[in-house]
């Protein structure tokens, strides 16, 4: 699974919502989701969602 903004804006919105500076947070997990690492590891929803919330942590 990858992110794309489009994810972030409609599926994964409510995490956000406490976030001080969303854009930020939001422009750092797409640097870090927007691709898979390599061909034999795909990111989980869960990988994703657990990195998400210590990123979101940063701007609260």
């Amino acid at each position: 699974m990858i992110m794309t903004r489009d994810n972030l804006d409609k599926d994964w919105w409510s995490m956000f919502l406490h976030c001080s500076n969303p854009e930020a947070a939001k422009a750092e997990v797409l640097a870090k989701f927007s691709a898979e690492t390599d061909d034999e590891h795909e990111w989980s929803e869960q990988d994703i969602y657990e990195q998400i919330r210590k990123i979101i942590r940063k701007y609260e």
